[in-house]
């Protein structure tokens, strides 16, 4: 089978003429050749149109000699920590000849029609089926990227969670939705039309059967990936905010530890400060003030170190010596 990536309708009409199948991949093509094409090969004004205006959901359209399946692939716009994103590829497929019109670049759609140029292909089933098959194949390794960046993600997040987590996950979250609205109809229409290619003349064998069998079973378990990944973002998320509260509280714990240390001290420097007659009169010596001033103030906070050592808010270790907690327990297994 021959592969051609330009409409030269004089050549198309001899390979037509010879009987010769071809798949002409086309990228970006313009109306007039896409009406060009659809006159060649007969094909229904109706999908001439679809592929004029892209947007459309996964489906598949048969008409009386041909058929117009809308599939989609993913790719990623480069770099190890890029989001999956859908491509749509309409087939135009016929007894003589498939056509594919994409937008976008598309990696593993080449890579597919390299493979075809280079290897003896010569039905029709055969090289639908490899260039379906790399398009379902084509969400498994962005995925996986997914996942791994999302181990990274929770593996941090017991460390430190900045904000620039969250909007990672937000982002990798309606990225999986917008995959979602592709994987999941995408495999309804190949579990709805497994026997539709075998209405179309040239799609005779039993391999025309087993092309959408073999992608829909691809596609469920691109979609129960999908699931998997989803639930590790929620569970990411999820992480996140625990990590926050947490850290928060942390916070909170120690404003609350100054701020009962302040409490009492301020209430004797504001007590001390009126001008009450008793003590400007008794308020004499050095002692009598070391006593009523900072005397008072230091045992405060002595007594409120003491309570806090207590109830576990503050832990007071000395250098050289090992935790409290690892000093009992080596006491317990001392014979």
């Amino acid at each position: 089978m021959e592969v051609l990536n330009s409409c030269d309708v004089p050549h198309l009409q001899t390979l037509l003429d010879r009987g010769e199948r071809f798949w002409l991949a086309l990228q970006s093509p313009s109306d007039d050749t896409l009406r060009d094409i659809g006159r060649l090969l007969g094909l229904n004004d109706l999908a001439i149109e679809d592929s004029m205006q892209f947007g459309q959901r996964p489906k598949i359209d048969d008409y009386p000699d041909s058929a117009l399946l809308v599939f989609y692939g993913a790719r990623t716009d480069g770099g190890g920590e890029s989001l999956p994103v859908p491509v749509e590829v309409h087939f135009h497929i016929t007894a003589k000849a498939v056509v594919t019109v994409r937008r976008h670049d598309l990696t593993p759609l080449e890579d597919a029609r390299k493979r075809i140029s280079l290897q003896d292909v010569d039905t029709s089933e055969e090289a639908l089926y490899r260039v379906l098959d790399a398009l379902a194949s084509s969400f498994g390794d962005p995925l996986q990227a997914v996942e791994r960046e999302l181990d990274r993600i929770e593996d941090d997040l017991l460390d430190t969670s900045h904000p620039e987590v969250r909007r990672r996950l937000l982002d990798i979250k309606h990225s999986l939705v917008r995959l979602r609205h592709v994987v999941d109809p995408q495999r309804d229409v190949l579990a709805g039309h497994r026997d539709l290619l075998d209405q179309l003349p040239g799609f005779h064998d039993e391999g025309a059967h087993n092309i959408l069998r073999d992608l829909y079973d691809r596609q469920s378990l691109t979609s129960q990936q999908l699931d998997s990944v989803r639930e590790m973002v929620s569970n990411a998320l999820d992480l996140y905010v625990s990590a926050v509260s947490n850290r928060l509280n942390e916070i909170m714990k120690v404003l609350t530890i100054v701020a009962t240390f302040f409490l009492p001290l301020t209430f004797l420097t504001g007590f001390f400060g009126q001008n009450f007659e008793w003590m400007v009169g008794n308020v004499r010596s050095r002692e009598a003030f070391l006593i009523l001033g900072p005397g008072i103030a230091i045992a405060f906070v002595v007594f409120l170190l003491v309570m806090f050592v207590r109830a576990g808010f503050i832990t007071l270790r000395w250098p050289g010596r090992p935790p409290a907690a690892g000093r009992r327990t080596a006491s317990r297994r001392a014979p």
